[in-house]
């Protein structure tokens, strides 16, 4: 445990230091949320209407914007080599560096939903519309770490990882826009955020082990 947080120590450090993994997912999910209202138009009723559902496939594209790089970087340069003789579990190794990528690429884009929901006329935006977004995202990353293993030591690997993780972003898009909805129209949330919590924690659940095992053949 005490290496596998070093790694995400690293992990983080590492995130910072590059600038880029903490700008362009969110670059990439602020342009979409304000060239789409150009795009459809201005009428409230329609913005406000299309908003959850727009806010989370911003959401899955963004996230692609900086998946393969999760693990191509160690590999490049040897350093998963080091942690796989290091003995420190795997699962935890990729679990924990799927997760700094989360804090830096994918926290800011749940953060954002507010503005998001302002800027798409929502009804009622509050600090809860947060979090099926934060659920989402999470659950996002989680299986994007998945396709990002499996193409770790292929080069130019964004459309693979793509076609391989977006199957598993359809029950987040479906369950988050609908709680999501829920939120931009001051209803409670309903039982598809249980859901969503619950694609959560398979995610977590089946990932490290899924991510280990991919690794371990590169």
């Amino acid at each position: 445990m005490i290496g596998a947080l070093a790694i995400f120590r690293r992990e983080l450090m590492l995130a910072w230091a590059g600038g880029s993994g903490l700008f362009l997912p969110a670059a990439f999910f602020a342009g979409a949320i304000f060239l789409g209202p150009l795009g459809i138009g201005t009428e409230p009723r329609l913005l406000s209407a299309i908003a959850p559902g727009m806010i989370f496939v911003a959401l899955c594209l963004a996230s692609l914007t900086t998946l393969e790089r999760i693990f191509q970087a160690d590999l490049e340069i040897g350093a998963q080599d080091h942690q796989r003789l290091s003995g420190v579990s795997m699962e935890l190794v990729a679990v924990f560096k799927v997760l700094a990528h989360w804090l830096i690429s994918g926290l800011p884009l749940a953060l954002l939903t507010p503005v998001a929901g302002v800027m798409m006329r929502a009804e009622t935006v509050t600090i809860t519309s947060i979090l099926p977004v934060l659920i989402g995202s999470l659950t996002i990353y989680l299986w994007g770490g998945v396709g990002a293993s499996l193409t770790a030591g292929l080069r130019r690997s964004g459309p693979l990882v793509a076609l391989l993780v977006l199957p598993f972003f359809v029950p987040v898009v479906i369950f988050g826009a609908e709680e999501l909805t829920f939120s931009f129209t001051g209803e409670p949330f309903g039982a598809g955020l249980t859901l969503l919590a619950a694609n959560m924690l398979g995610a977590l659940a089946i990932s490290p082990f899924a991510m280990a095992a991919a690794l371990k053949l590169d």
